[in-house]
């Protein structure tokens, strides 16, 4: 018979791995000392409950016999031990759920907070390969799945240890005989409770990554109905949300029968663990070898002499779900940050004299580069015009400028100093960026445009959002600036949204704007009053504009022609227009025409 796919399965080294136990507390052990106040108390409670747990079996055992034997002066003094022994109970129990709350709960809540400031600190390339679903997957699903090292569970690793030899030991002393009947069941627990966490680390694993897929597949759903609904792509979405669905109840299920065999089995091994302790204590109890009370303590504890050997294994398996867990987060916490610190807003500390790029070489992809060699001296306090074919490198230039993406070769400097020796709050503080698809939260009106700058006045909220031409808008509304927008802002037009995002543009009030073709989803009426808005904007700025539109940036003060990455013409634009070059190509203009050939169309056209 072939074991090797049972072998392969099975590998102990792979679920057993050292570097698993290493790495998973070395990421908890700073959230778990956090809280080294609530483990100290589950530590001291631990003792306390080991204590109880004896004292119930010996009150049991002795009520008992004074019961049999007609003691009643004995009675007397147990029934007040044992209403004690329920009040404090009762005390333990309270302060343990309460202390296994604040141990777990605050463990996460932590652990939830560092890998958000962790992700919000990614490098924008990092952020682009990850997938929305995954991500959310680790907050909703994978840190809820860490129970296993943390809270209880890891008080557990040390309690069944010390509840298993506390029991044998008092067991010992009632019947050593019976007693010794538990370590005969001991290596049989162990082997099938591990055997049970191996198969469950495996299957855990299948499940975290279908549920990432699944919110995944949930997210583009969500954030593209329109697109859905325009293709008629209901069903196709459908079927393949059930199908991820079945294969997840597939694996739950699995899953569900993996944790029944382990519990059955648990529960069988104590079964038989009891019913023998009990057929042989009875036939001590005849022969006068033990006192029916001494039986009833055996009796009332024999289950704690199987339990924690199943239960450490359960642990185990709980430990594995909850390393597969880590180990898919691990590779969110083991990318490099772009900061040591979250970027905040900063009022820039100096006017803008300069901002160059020097030789600049940059790829998204290390074997396809987007510009190549790319040297430009912008002129500051003006409006520089980036145009272009698509993929020519336009919205590359703004990224580098950002510092969202660092260059392979060359420098991007402002002030003669390369922008990798500026904070990115400094840096991001410089500019004010309206992309060509203006990105709102959900919320308010009033809350995206508080964004821009902190403690914005009232009136300087109106001011912008007049410049903007969408204060008349606003105020029309029932609930004026407390008006909710919807999620990226749904309830808005697209000329409504990109109006709000130059008011928070304005707002801003940064020496740098970075304008993505921002009046490309308005209107022609709308659009002449926005150009008004943006040449205000535009005053004592230096201005970027990407234009799709070769109309827009006609009174630009340089315009920039790129393709393939390179500078192809660089002037304004009446000298461009003038001669023969990509940038009458990209505007479509024609050579003009001579008279007679005037007239003669003009005639054609009246006929």
């Amino acid at each position: 018979m072939n074991f090797q796919p049972l072998k392969k399965r099975l590998d102990l080294n792979k679920y057993f791995s050292v570097e698993d136990i290493r790495r998973s507390f070395k990421l908890l052990s700073p959230y778990i000392l956090n809280h080294r106040r609530a483990y100290m108390g589950l530590l001291f409670l631990l003792v306390i409950d080991i204590c109880l747990m004896l004292a119930y079996a010996w009150f049991f055992g002795k009520i008992t016999d004074a019961a049999v034997q007609g003691e009643l002066n004995k009675l007397k003094w147990l029934i007040p031990t044992g209403f004690g022994l329920i009040i404090l109970s009762l005390i333990s129990t309270y302060y343990n759920i309460y202390l296994e709350t604040i141990s777990t709960s605050g463990v996460k809540r932590d652990f939830k907070a560092m890998l958000f400031k962790h992700v919000l600190r990614l490098p924008t390339k990092n952020i682009s390969n990850l997938r929305t679903g995954d991500l959310i997957s680790h907050f909703t699903n994978d840190v809820y799945s860490i129970d296993g090292v943390i809270g209880s569970s890891l008080i557990n690793l040390i309690r069944l240890p010390f509840v298993y030899i506390a029991v044998f030991i008092f067991l010992f002393n009632i019947n050593w005989k019976l007693c010794l009947i538990s370590i005969v069941f001991a290596p049989i627990a162990i082997f099938i409770s591990a055997l049970f966490g191996i198969l469950l680390r495996n299957n855990s694993r299948m499940i975290h990554d279908l549920i990432g897929s699944t919110n995944n597949l949930l997210s583009e759903t969500f954030h593209g109905f329109t697109m859905i609904r325009s293709f008629t792509l209901e069903k196709l979405m459908y079927k393949k949300y059930v199908k991820q669905n079945e294969e997840l109840f597939a694996l739950e299920l699995k899953n569900t029968k993996l944790r029944g065999w382990f519990i059955s089995g648990s529960r069988a091994a104590s079964a038989i663990t009891f019913l023998i302790s009990l057929c042989l204590g009875a036939y001590f109890v005849s022969q006068k070898m033990l006192t029916v009370g001494s039986l009833l303590s055996y009796i009332n504890l024999v289950d704690h002499l199987v339990y924690p050997l199943t239960g450490l294994a359960g642990q185990w398996a709980s430990f594995q779900r909850a390393a597969t867990a880590l180990e898919r987060i691990s590779k969110i916490i083991d990318s490099p940050t772009e900061s040591a610190k979250l970027a905040s807003y900063s009022v820039p500390k100096h006017n803008i004299h300069s901002i160059e790029f020097q030789n600049v070489t940059f790829g998204y992809n290390e074997d396809i580069k987007v510009l190549r060699d790319f040297t430009l001296q912008i002129p500051v306090g003006k409006v520089t015009a980036l145009v272009g074919s698509s993929g020519a490198g336009k919205t590359t230039i703004f990224n580098l400028l950002q510092g969202l993406y660092q260059p392979q070769f060359g420098t991007v400097a402002i002030n003669d100093i390369s922008i990798e020796n500026h904070t990115l709050s400094e840096i991001r503080s410089l500019m004010a960026h309206v992309p060509q698809e203006t990105f709102l939260f959900g919320g308010t009106i009033r809350e995206n445009l508080l964004l821009a700058r902190p403690n914005i006045t009232e009136k300087e909220m109106i001011d912008a959002a007049t410049i903007s031409k969408i204060h008349e808008y606003i105020i029309s509304l029932p609930d004026g600036y407390d008006t909710e927008i919807g999620e990226r802002g749904i309830k808005l037009s697209g000329g409504q949204k990109q109006r709000l995002a130059i008011a928070r543009a304005i707002l801003k009030n940064a020496p740098i704007l970075l304008l993505d073709e921002a009046t490309s989803a308005l209107d022609n009426e709308t659009e002449r009053e926005v150009k008004e808005s943006l040449d205000f904007l535009k005053l004592n700025r230096t201005t970027l504009v990407i234009a799709h539109r070769l109309s827009t940036i006609e009174n630009a003060d340089m315009i920039v022609v790129i393709e393939n990455g390179k500078i192809v013409q660089i002037g304004k634009h009446h000298e461009l227009i003038s001669v023969e070059g990509q940038y009458r190509k990209l505007h479509g203009t024609k050579i003009k025409q001579k008279p007679s050939e005037k007239n003669t169309l003009k005639m054609k056209a009246q006929v």
